[in-house]
């Protein structure tokens, strides 16, 4: 007899409360993977992690960005995300900075992202199939699985519930 594991990926919410003082809800998903990949189990070197936040009407996307190389995030950066419909949502960092953090094989860059009431209805509607993370002087591609184009999908009706 075998017995066969599959990964679960089950979104869930973290936080759900109200404010005291502004009476605004905020709700706030679990932190996901949208991709991850790692070497010869030498190390993460590559990897986006998202979580979706919610406060009021107002939407974010906080997110840890894993680099092989430790990288310059300037005004201009950010992530571009490529739709099944070859729409493109592309987010600028709230934060600038040097990807310095080691983690594993890399440098992690923690930033944060506002989606626009546009952003938010092209991402509940469309699957994401490629990534790019821009940074100052260049960027990374990367084609999503299957499994997990409709990650950012299924956390933004979550907190929508």
């Amino acid at each position: 007899m075998s017995i066969l594991t599959s990964a679960l990926y089950a979104q869930k919410i973290k936080k759900n409360e109200v404010d005291k003082f502004t009476k605004e809800q905020t709700i706030e998903t679990s932190m996901e993977s949208l991709y991850s990949v790692n070497f010869m189990a030498s190390g993460f070197i590559y990897k986006f992690d998202f979580q979706i936040r919610k406060v009021g009407n107002a939407y974010a996307m906080p997110a840890n960005i894993l680099l092989k190389d430790m990288e310059k995030y300037d005004e201009n950066s950010g992530v571009t995300f490529l739709l099944d419909n070859d729409d493109t949502v592309e987010l600028t960092t709230n934060y600038t900075g040097v990807g310095s953090t080691k983690f594993g094989n890399g440098y992690y860059f923690e930033t944060s992202f506002t989606l626009s009431d546009d952003d938010v209805k092209k991402l509940k509607e469309h699957k994401i199939t490629n990534v790019r993370i821009r940074y100052m002087g260049g960027h990374y591609d990367r084609e999503l699985k299957s499994k997990k184009q409709e990650l950012v999908m299924k956390c933004l009706q979550l907190v929508d519930k």
